[in-house]
């Protein structure tokens, strides 16, 4: 029978990403007396089963050299190909809430250098972070503040980044004064806008003194200029009343003219 020669073998265990500690095993059929790593990027190590840490991108060739208790050298190779990290980044969107200012449309904007696994958002208010693979996610808040808001991205190799980012979470009650209900999708619905929390009822009167409109419990203020049978009203001006009902904030009530144009 043939006699088996001890083989020099080696493992690696880690993602292999750009700045990220990969172990590396000694798994050679008998134990050598010495090792000689060399990492191929450069830098080298004795030790037998050493980490090692990737400051640049691309293939690299590990090569380990062992030497037995009888003097002879045994040697392999591996090639390892190192990725780059996500580079992160998001912006905050208020333009596609049309009514809670506690609402932000959180975007991100990361660079990927492999395909995403996922995007962990922590938005600073005490809540479980949110994993998602969306790009795009919305979230609203409780109340007013300045919160850290935290995103982690991980890609289908492992590798991660991540970044935070103050946001400014306040308080804008807004009436608008015209809309134009011609279904042109142009201004065609008059919204309030308030936090998003408080519930709110709604009247809306004609110059003559009619009920046109008319809700209650809702958080959203939106009206889209029709009667209660469905009809929509003539152009012109008309009166309304909204008293906040029930939530943390108390709002003084409003009284004022909305104008209806087509």
């Amino acid at each position: 029978m043939q006699k088996a020669f001890p083989q020099a073998a080696f493992s690696y265990h880690g993602n292999l990403c750009q700045d990220n500690v990969i172990n590396f095993t000694d798994e050679s059929v008998i134990i050598p007396t010495s090792w000689a790593w060399d990492f191929g990027d450069g830098n080298t190590s004795t030790e037998q089963n050493p980490t090692h840490t990737y400051s640049g991108i691309g293939i690299f060739i590990v090569h380990l050299s062992i030497i037995i208790s009888d003097g002879n050298n045994y040697n392999t190779s591996q090639n390892i190909n190192i990725s780059s990290n996500p580079e992160v980044g998001f912006y905050v969107d208020s333009s596609q809430i049309y009514y809670s200012t506690y609402s932000r449309v959180f975007i991100d904007t990361s660079k990927l250098y492999n395909s995403i696994s996922s995007y962990i958002w922590n938005f600073g208010e005490n809540s479980l972070p949110i994993s998602t693979d969306s790009t795009s996610v919305m979230y609203k808040y409780s109340d007013k503040g300045s919160y850290e808001v935290w995103l982690k991205v991980i890609d289908n190799k492992g590798c991660t980044d991540s970044v935070s980012s103050i946001v400014d979470i306040y308080d804008r009650f807004y009436i608008p004064n015209v809309f134009t209900p011609n279904g042109d999708l142009q201004n065609d619905q008059f919204i309030v806008t308030s936090n998003g929390a408080t519930l709110f009822s709604i009247e809306i009167y004609s110059r003559w003194g009619n009920l046109v409109f008319k809700r209650s419990g809702h958080q959203q203020i939106v009206w889209d200029g029709r009667m209660p049978e469905g009809s929509l009203v003539k152009p012109g001006t008309y009166y309304y009343v909204i008293n906040s009902e029930s939530g943390d904030v108390t709002y003084e009530p409003e009284k004022g003219y909305i104008t209806v144009l087509y």
